[in-house]
Parts: structure tokens; C-alpha cells; sequence
């Protein structure tokens, strides 16, 4: 009989999902059979096309930050040496992808072969240079004209150097060819047309269609079929006539960019469809609230993975991750477990301290190796997805409250456009943004479960949940341990009746236990060592951080958030939560929404709590970094209940969100053009 049951649930559940299917694929099909779309994506590819007649003249400086979209298989850069180089290997490329063919260009390389030693150079597989170069920084001009007609037919330029291998000193375990210090490639004004590179055409006019499709896709929830239509096609054609601009400045950047378009965009529409069937289970049905979170969880994502994995993007802290992830790939493990480099604290703090960073973050990305794609791409893709699913949360959190589903969205919107999340973002502290997830994770397991008598197996992976995000980084578990034990005891003293909420500490205490027995108990000995020399005060120095007192540093912490509007709704939210609260009578009051209020209280007081910390100890803003979940949560309740207090009010919040939105783009924006330049 159980048998039998379970058989008709899954069929009726796979009926269920090929009827959305079906319903999916015709609303698709709707958007594509319009003849104006079809026409508009023509009207993009000539302007494309157009944008390649435009020459242009690029130059690398290698070993500088902005030469990572051009050198391949270099060894690092210099550091500290002028002028700034990198080392080739035996075989090294400098690529100019999507320059376009047919139009003669000289090729000119500044480089050093340090000794005597034969250099050949081949430009789209014909060699242009083979020689002995002497030691001494010295230029190569290689014209490419018709005399080479293989290489100028290219529309895609590499520059391959090649040279004998060749120990230095200080690093006779790796091979090395020539000091690079610059490439330029100068297209001549004139000489015939551009033949543009296909592929380039081809994933820029696609990304145009598929931007054309999501908005469409995402309007139809709101809007008749003609409108999505209009207003997709609007859109569509904005972006078809900045990718031309953006071309005609620069063939290679925005060809070297296509295809992470497209991968953008083809995450974005599958996270909306998934998306929509998450967000209708959290609201129970299929609503406007369940598109706007599905539509606020694509969006978190674009917004992030858009500027963070683009070819020309330099995440700060990003080679140093990567480095660790290929140490643990290679095999290397002790040496991120236990006391080591990892844990040294950067070079330019001057500081003699170690911190147990924890190998979590590099173990739980390790298999992104498997996907036959760039370890690195993959990497800051899986993050951004992380960090989006907790827009999730937030509309959880807001409907557990007490809130409503609109103010839930709002919620979720506003944590997508959090501004200092593309501050973690733009430093590329990832092992942070997954610890805090992970925390977040738990917080929002210890709401769920919390007065619930039995269900010792949930509690037992809690704990087993809890003991990961401690030892995912300290700072975090310092944070999550705070609020965890903070909101146990709110939600002791407030119920009615009270009632000993033993469980969080004591699933705490587990968690710790597993976190020092499994980790942090190598570092207790060598930290104490470590931190002596810090804890002694230093004969006649100052143990103030912030020379201009405690307004210095409310000076720094509001530099720091980008903008104040959004913790200035939070502390609005939680007041109008907190009326709401005490104007219930006793009958009416909810245990689940009591205790998410406090759960919300204790998490965002950790901001205030720690910036009396910071006076004293340099906290790096991650207290900040924690708090963005409740003030997403606390925030969109106060853009609600501003929403619904007649048009100005709603002129208001309209005008607070976009705000808020504005500058964490351009935030982000500018965060990343002064990284890249």
C-alpha cells in the first residue's frame, strides 16, 4: 500500500512538472515569435559589425594588475621592480582576442632575456621574429601587413615567445623564458575593412536576445504579453546600442567579455525559473510576491557574478585564494591545516600575529576542479550564487516577523542592492561571504527549531551545521556565537511562559567542542605565543587607533557602509516591529514572530556592539559584513510601512530604495574601473 501511494505521488508530481514545463516553453515561444525582435537583434548585429571599422591601438603593461585579460601561461609579477614585468615560460602567449582581421598592425614588445639566448616570436602562426637577443631591456617592431597575409587574416590575435629554459637563483624550480614588460598592438588608420571576429558577433548579439528574453520573461508576471514585449524590446536595444559604443572604444575588452555575458545572462533566466518554484513554496502559491523574489534572487546574482568575474575585473584578495585552492588541488594539504602562511596575517598590517584561518572554504571549493571549466570563473560563480540564496532567507525572516509578502520582496530587494556587499565583494573575501552563509544557515535552522521539543535528529545537524560555520572563519564565529546565545536568552525572557531554551547553548557548546577538537585546538598554543608581544602595552605608545577620537571613527564606518540609508530603515523596521509587537495583547501575540524579532534585535545589535570594539581593535569592518541580513530583513519592513502610508510616503521609499540601488552600483562600478586601471 505504501508502495503504491508514493508511485502515485511521484507521478502526479512529474505531471505537475512537465504541465510547468509545457507552460514555461510557451511562454518563451511567445516572446520569440514577435517579428519587431527579430528585427531589432538585426539592427544590433550591423551596429556591431559597424563598431569593428573603428581602429585602435592597445598596450599591456605586463606585470602591472590590469594584464591579467592578456598573458597566459607568465609566471607572477614583479614586485617592487621598475620597470614592472612578468617572466614568460618556455612557451608563453599574449593575447588580444576579438581584434578583428584584414587591417595591417604592428606589434611592438619591450623585454629582457636577462642573457644571451635565442628568441622566437609568431603572431597568429607565422613567425615574424627568430633570433639571439642580448641581455638588457631592449623593443621588438613586428609589422603585420600583407606580406603575412596568414596572420592578418587572424581575427583573433596571440602573440606566442618563445625561449630556452632558463633557472634564476631565486627560483630554480621554475622554468623561465624573457622578461616581458610591455605588448602594443596599433591598428592602421586606414587599409580596408575590419573583419570582425564571428564568435564575438555571435555571443554579443545573443546576450542581447537572452537579456531581451529575462526581461520579457520577468515582466510577463505583471504586465499583458504586448507590454513585456515593448519594454523587453526597449531594454534589449539599450543594451545593443551600448555593446556597440563599448565596442567601437575597444574590440578586444568588450570580445574578451562576450561569453561572460551570455553566462550571466543564461544564470540569471535558470535562477528565476528556479527561483519562481522556490519562492511559490515560501509564499504557497504562485503570486506577484513569488516572481518579485524569484526576479530579486536573479538579480542579486547578476549584479555580483556581472562585475566580479569580468575579464577585465581585478578582485583584490583574489590571487591569493587561488593560490591556496591550487596548494590543497596539488596535493599540499598540511599546509593550509595547520599553522602556516595561510594563517599569517598580510605582510602590511606589521603585525607578528596569527589567526587559525580555517581550510574550509578551500576543501568546500576543491571540486569546482572536476567542471571542465576555469577553476577560477567557477569559483566566483558558485560564491555569487551563495550570497544571492540569501535573499531567500531575508523573505523568510520578514515573513516570519510578522510582515507581509510585499514587504517581504522589498526585503530581498534591498539585500540584493546592499551596498557593502560589493565591498566584500570587491575585496574578494570569499572564505568571509561563505563563513557568513553558512552562519546565516544556522541562525535561520536555530529560528526554525527553536520551541520545538523533539526532533533530536534536526537538532543534532544543527549542531553539525553551527560546528562548520565556527570553523569556517573565527570573526564569524565570534558573531554567530554572540547572537545565537544573545537571542536564547531574549527569547527566555520574553516568552509567556517563560521557558529555559537550553538547546541553542547547549547545541553551541557541541559545536565548539567539534570546531576545537577538529581544529582550532592546533592554533591555541601557537596564538597565545603569538599574540604576547601584542598584548603587552609598548613603553610610551598609544592604544587609541583613531587619532581623531570616536567621530574619526563614525567617520570611517560611514565611508565604510557606502551609504547610511540602509541602516537607517533597519532602526526604523525594528521600531515599527517593536510597537507592533507591544501593542498585541497577550492572546494575540505569535511565539514564532516574538522570537524572529529578537533573533533580528540581537543580530543587528552587533553593529553598534562592535564599533565600540573597533575603537580599540581593528575589526576590518566584518562585523559590518554580518549585519547586512537583518538590516535587509528590518529594512524592508520600513520600506513598507512607508509604502503604504499614502503617495508621498510611497514617493519616499520609492525614492530611498533607488537610492540606495544607485549608489551601490556605482559603487561597485567604480570599486572595480579603479581596480582595473
Amino acid at each position: 500500500m505504501r508502495s503504491s501511494s508514493i508511485a502515485r505521488g511521484l507521478r502526479v508530481a512529474l505531471r505537475a512538472a512537465l504541465d510547468w514545463l509545457r507552460g514555461e516553453v510557451a511562454t518563451w515561444l511567445r516572446l520569440l515569435r514577435w517579428w519587431p525582435a527579430w528585427a531589432a537583434l538585426a539592427g544590433v548585429l550591423l551596429g556591431l559589425t559597424l563598431a569593428y571599422q573603428v581602429p585602435h591601438t592597445y598596450a599591456v603593461d605586463v606585470g602591472s594588475a590590469q594584464d591579467q585579460l592578456y598573458v597566459r601561461n607568465f609566471h607572477g609579477r614583479s614586485e617592487g621592480e621598475t620597470p614592472s614585468y612578468r617572466w614568460s615560460g618556455v612557451y608563453s602567449y599574449v593575447a588580444f582576442p576579438g581584434l578583428g582581421g584584414g587591417r595591417p598592425f604592428t606589434a611592438t614588445l619591450t623585454l629582457n632575456p636577462e642573457r644571451t639566448a635565442p628568441v622566437t616570436i609568431i603572431v597568429n602562426g607565422e613567425t615574424l621574429f627568430e633570433g639571439e637577443l642580448q641581455p638588457g631591456w631592449q623593443t621588438l617592431t613586428l609589422p603585420v601587413n600583407e606580406q603575412h597575409p596568414g596572420a592578418l587574416a587572424s581575427r583573433d590575435m596571440v602573440l606566442e615567445i618563445r625561449a630556452p629554459d632558463y633557472r634564476t637563483p631565486d627560483a630554480p624550480g621554475q622554468p623561465k623564458g624573457v622578461k616581458l614588460d610591455s605588448a602594443v598592438v596599433e591598428q592602421e588608420a586606414v587599409g580596408g575593412l575590419i573583419t570582425p571576429a564571428y564568435s564575438a558577433l555571435a555571443l554579443l548579439s545573443g546576450g542581447v536576445l537572452l537579456f531581451y528574453l529575462f526581461v520579457g520573461r520577468a515582466l510577463m508576471d505583471f504586465a499583458s504579453l504586448n507590454r513585456a514585449r515593448s519594454w523587453a524590446l526597449l531594454s534589449a536595444l539599450s543594451l545593443g546600442v551600448t555593446l556597440a559604443v563599448l565596442l567601437a572604444q575597444s574590440h578586444v575588452a568588450v570580445a574578451a567579455a562576450a561569453s561572460h555575458l551570455s553566462v550571466t545572462l543564461v544564470s540569471m533566466i535558470l535562477l528565476f525559473l528556479a527561483g519562481n518554484v522556490i519562492a511559490s513554496r515560501l509564499v504557497g502559491r504562485r503570486d506577484g510576491a513569488a516572481h518579485g523574489l524569484a526576479l530579486c534572487l536573479a538579480l542579486a546574482f547578476g549584479v555580483r557574478y556581472a562585475g566580479m568575474a569580468l575579464p577585465q575585473s581585478v578582485i583584490i584578495d583574489m590571487p591569493w585564494h587561488m593560490k591556496w585552492l591550487r596548494t590543497l588541488l596539488a596535493g599540499d594539504w598540511q599546509s593550509l591545516y595547520f599553522p602556516g602562511g595561510l594563517s599569517a596575517v598580510p605582510r602590511e598590517w606589521g603585525l607578528e600575529l596569527l589567526i587559525p584561518k580555517s581550510p574550509l572554504f578551500y576543501f568546500a571549493f576543491a571540486p569546482l576542479n572536476l567542471l571542465p571549466f576555469d577553476l577560477e570563473t567557477s569559483t566566483k560563480w558558485l560564491i555569487c550564487l551563495l550570497d544571492a540564496t540569501l535573499v531567500l532567507a531575508v523573505f523568510w525572516l520578514v515573513l516570519r516577523v510578522g510582515g507581509g509578502r510585499i514587504s517581504a520582496v522589498m526585503g530581498a530587494a534591498l539585500y540584493a542592492f546592499m551596498p557593502i556587499a560589493f565591498r566584500a565583494f570587491a575585496y574578494g573575501i570569499l572564505p568571509t561571504i561563505f563563513a557568513q552563509w553558512l552562519a546565516v544557515g544556522t541562525l535561520v535552522a536555530f529560528l526554525a527549531l527553536s520551541g520545538q521539543r523533539r526532533r533530536w535528529m534536526s537538532w543534532l545537524a544543527v549542531t553539525l551545521l553551527a560546528a562548520l560555520a565556527l570553523v569556517a572563519f573565527p570573526t564569524v564565529a565570534v558573531f554567530l556565537t554572540m547572537v545565537a546565545l544573545a537571542s536564547a536568552a531574549l527569547w527566555w525572557l520574553m516568552s509567556r511562559p517563560r521557558t529555559v531554551e537550553w538547546r541553542v547553548p547547549l547545541v553551541l557548546f557541541g559545536a565548539w567542542l567539534l570546531a576545537v577538537w577538529g581544529y582550532y585546538g592546533l592554533y591555541i598554543s601557537p596564538m597565545i605565543t603569538s599574540a604576547q608581544a601584542l598584548i603587552a602595552p609598548k613603553a610610551g605608545g598609544s592604544t587609541v587607533r583613531w587619532p581623531g577620537g570616536f567621530a574619526d571613527l563614525l567617520t570611517w564606518t560611514a565611508d565604510y557602509v557606502v551609504t547610511l540609508l540602509p541602516a537607517l530603515l533597519a532602526f526604523l523596521g525594528l521600531a515599527f516591529l517593536l510597537v507592533r509587537l507591544r501593542g498585541k495583547t497577550a492572546v494575540g501575540r505569535s511565539e514564532s514572530v516574538e522570537r524572529t524579532f529578537w533573533l533580528l534585535l540581537a543580530w543587528a545589535s552587533i553593529a553598534p556592539a562592535f564599533l565600540l570594539v573597533n575603537y580599540r581593535v581593528d575589526m576590518i569592518g566584518k562585523h559590518l559584513f554580518f549585519t547586512m541580513l537583518p538590516v535587509a530583513a528590518a529594512g524592508g519592513v520600513a520600506l513598507w510601512e512607508f509604502g503604504r502610508r499614502g503617495r508621498w510616503a510611497t514617493a519616499l521609499m520609492v525614492l530611498a530604495f533607488g537610492a540606495i540601488g544607485w549608489q551601490a552600483l556605482i559603487f561597485w562600478v567604480e570599486r572595480l574601473v579603479r581596480a582595473s586601471t
